[in-house]
């Protein structure tokens, strides 16, 4: 009973930093993924190219903004994948693999329809698809890792 509630509580927490995020405007959203990518990988591109300009270094990190916001997605997904999964074990769900699945894919649509309400922000197909292959990604690796520890 209380694994059923943490991972409740787990999901729904999730669930609600992925619509957190999703709540800041655009100009936000970049500052604070271009920001993360200046600190984390300002010091990586120094080391890689010792010589470069802020500029240079600058556009590279706005270069790989969209990569690193298309990995941020999927990732945020991989996680609420297996967080879904493993609750809906608890209740012996058949087709558990589809079911997580399609929770997945519902609520990146709805993330998705969540961004046409913020200011410069966007519905981006391609997003729903990027989050339900974090999500597909993840329940093979739980599918594959199940078929290990049973042979």
């Amino acid at each position: 009973m209380i694994k059923k509630i943490v991972l409740w509580i787990l999901v729904v927490f999730w669930m609600g930093l992925i619509f957190y995020f999703s709540s800041f405007n655009g100009i936000e959203s970049t500052e604070q993924s271009q920001g993360f990518l200046y600190k984390t990988l300002g010091n990586v591109i120094e080391i890689i190219k010792p010589n470069i300009s802020e500029v240079d270094k600058e556009e590279l990190i706005i270069e790989l903004d969209p990569i690193v916001r298309k990995i941020a997605h999927a990732s945020e997904f991989f996680v609420l994948s297996i967080l879904i999964y493993f609750l809906l074990k608890q209740y012996n769900i058949k087709k558990i693999y589809i079911i997580t699945l399609l929770l997945c894919f519902l609520y990146a649509s709805s993330d998705e329809i969540h961004q046409l309400f913020v200011l410069n922000r966007s519905a981006q197909i391609i997003d729903v698809f990027i989050d339900t292959c974090g999500s597909l990604l993840s329940l093979i690796i739980i599918y594959i890792g199940g078929m290990i520890i049973c042979k």
